[in-house]
């Protein structure tokens, strides 16, 4: 029976996410850098990593290093957590008796189905690694105490209050107050460079805007008053807006046109909207703001007028 200990068990959802995003690690290296005794890190790894992914993760003697070629946990609905909890439970199901042990197999197999790409297509999401994983650290602990950061973002040295860490489209973001601009902006995390906490406390009350992000669409939000959309949506597509809305504020209204309907949606920023309107054209019209049809005209135009034959 394979030894256990808590290092040990603890290590494992990272390391699996670490082969995941396609590491090459070195046993000796993990043992030190989690504190966990080689042996014991060696059979828990077979036992709960490798047995569950036998087809991506490898064993290569010459480095006495674990790797893989590819991110096999996006092919899965469950986390590193939840897969390392299951294969932990499912082995020691034994201890209490066959008939036990049979039942829990059966019941962990069916839900690991379930949560296969047999089933279910997972999102894509930006890919995290380990310095991503830093980031994410530093920026969440200064959320939480509320201390200002300085930082590097598009090669300018920057003063942040970093207030949440959000997901938009699939990407991350920190959602910050920049101090010399005096506004509310959001930044691609994975840009984010230098992070230094400088432990210096602020004071900010979100509060109004938390309302707003809990109606945001995408990155392009901005901490402004909104703007009331009306938008002419063809019968065509309508369902997919009202089995996915794109915002908590969003309305659909029946029209004198059969063939459309009424949606009514609030922006901050007409980027907000724009690439939706864009991606479903001709199936999407702008009823009002005029100055909003008139930005969708002139994007027409433009891709209209662009020449492009030099890089053919």
């Amino acid at each position: 029976m394979s030894r256990i200990n808590k290092n040990a068990i603890n290590a494992l959802p990272k390391i699996l996410k670490r082969l995941s995003n396609q590491e090459s690690l070195n046993l000796e290296y993990l043992s030190q850098e989690y504190d966990a005794p080689i042996s014991t890190l060696r059979d828990n790894i077979n036992k709960h990593l490798v047995k569950s992914f036998s087809d991506n993760i490898s064993f290569l003697k010459s480095t006495n290093s674990w790797l893989s070629n590819k991110d096999f946990l996006s092919e899965t609905m469950l986390t590193a957590e939840e897969i390392v909890t299951i294969s932990i439970l499912e082995n020691s199901s034994s201890q209490y008796g066959k008939e036990f042990e049979k039942n829990s197999k059966l019941l962990f197999n069916r839900f690991k189905r379930r949560a296969s790409l047999q089933i279910y297509k997972k999102t894509n999401f930006e890919k995290i690694t380990r310095k991503d994983d830093i980031k994410f650290a530093l920026i969440k602990n200064a959320i939480t105490f509320k201390h200002k950061l300085k930082c590097e973002y598009r090669n300018k040295l920057r003063i942040i209050y970093p207030l949440k860490i959000v997901m938009f489209d699939g990407f991350w973001y920190a959602l910050i107050y920049q101090e010399d601009e005096k506004q509310v902006k959001t930044f691609h995390l994975k840009s984010i460079e230098n992070i230094k906490n400088t432990n210096e406390k602020f004071e900010l009350n979100i509060e109004d805007l938390n309302i707003k992000l809990d109606s945001a669409i995408n990155a392009y939000f901005k901490d402004k008053k909104s703007k009331i959309i009306e938008l002419f949506v063809h019968r065509k597509i309508v369902q997919y807006f009202e089995r996915c809305p794109l915002s908590k504020n969003q309305i659909i209204l029946s029209s004198e046109d059969e063939n459309y309907k009424i949606m009514q949606i609030s922006v901050t920023d007409y980027m907000e909207i724009i690439p939706t309107i864009q991606q479903f054209l001709p199936f999407i019209k702008v009823c009002s703001p005029k100055d909003l049809e008139e930005k969708i005209l002139q994007h027409i135009d433009d891709y209209g007028e662009s020449d492009l034959s030099h890089y053919f």
